[in-house]
């Protein structure tokens, strides 16, 4: 893994261009990201540096501690990461990441995020000991190890994923499941759903956001490149052939996705195995306008944008 470091010249807390983050400033310390996920839709983006490249932004944690105090009201929460991930297997990710979550929390500003990745133990002890200024979502997409090995390379496996919901749950803070995206004939099969949601019940979790797999050319390339079981590679791609492009709220672009019918039919699937472990499933509205739905991504915040706090 190549880490190449520089400094952000744009603001830090500022809106994402993803429709579900428009009302919270959010935060990349890098651009890519070390876990390499085949079907991470940043690859698709011009500021993407290329396959096992990370670009740090050094100056992240000065820049917003000059821009936090400009702030007439100070942010309720902020929000890790549109297009990174906070927990990267990178030693100079992890400091900064937990220099900056300690600042903000230390300045009474809550904390929202989406991981795959380890949490250190001094950076778990931070969060839980601010838990009711914490936020958390955790991206799992089965319990298979084989299938995120091929998937997702370089994420978290998936005992130390479910280690730290049990964690997060006991200790106070509001935590989800993020099984985005299920792969159609490869992560929507029965059993493969009932194993997945089974683990989940068992950390304590009752809430999670789903959405499947939609394509776009560099995840296509990605998939092309990183798949070596050709069979599995040619049968997952069958199910986008001749599917029309769809417009989504996710950076305002198109993606190639499955059908209506066969989305509908797989979310029903998924909520009848979630009724069983008394699971409350939503479907990413972002990514299925044609369905609807909230997956909750930046967790709630009863008075986020009512009653904001000023700046002392």
């Amino acid at each position: 893994m190549t880490v190449i470091k520089t400094n952000r010249k744009s603001a830090v807390l500022s809106p994402s261009s993803l429709a579900c983050l428009a009302h919270i400033p959010a935060v990349n310390l890098t651009s890519g990201c070390a876990h390499n996920c085949l079907y991470c839709y940043a690859r698709g983006y011009s500021v993407f540096p290329g396959e096992n490249k990370v670009v740090i932004y050094e100056n992240t944690l000065a820049k917003i501690k000059e821009e936090i105090p400009r702030k007439r009201i100070k942010p309720q929460a902020v929000y890790f990461s549109p297009s990174s991930d906070i927990f990267q297997p990178v030693p100079e990710v992890l400091k900064l990441g937990h220099s900056i979550l300690e600042y903000l929390l230390s300045r009474g500003i809550g904390i929202a995020l989406l991981t795959k990745g380890y949490i250190p133990d001094r950076t778990l002890k931070l969060l839980l000991t601010h838990s009711d200024k914490v936020r958390v979502q955790i991206g799992i997409i089965t319990t298979d190890e084989t299938i995120r090995r091929v998937f997702e390379p370089n994420a978290a496996n998936i005992s130390i994923r479910l280690e730290q919901m049990k964690k997060f749950v006991e200790g106070g803070i509001a935590t989800e499941a993020r099984i985005i995206p299920i792969l159609p004939g490869i992560t929507d099969q029965s059993n493969i759903i009932d194993q997945l949601l089974s683990a989940i019940a068992k950390t304590g979790i009752k809430r999670a956001a789903i959405s499947t797999l939609f394509l776009r050319p560099a995840i296509i390339n990605s998939l092309k490149r990183r798949i070596a079981d050709k069979n599995i590679l040619l049968s997952l791609l069958n199910y986008y052939r001749n599917k029309k492009r769809l417009s989504v709220q996710a950076e305002h672009s198109s993606v190639i996705p499955l059908s209506k019918e066969k989305r509908e039919e797989i979310y029903s699937h998924f909520r009848q195995v979630a009724k069983k472990y008394h699971i409350s499933l939503s479907v990413c509205g972002c990514m299925n306008p044609d369905i609807g739905g909230v997956c909750n991504i930046t967790g709630e915040w009863p008075i986020y944008n009512i009653q904001p706090s000023l700046i002392e």
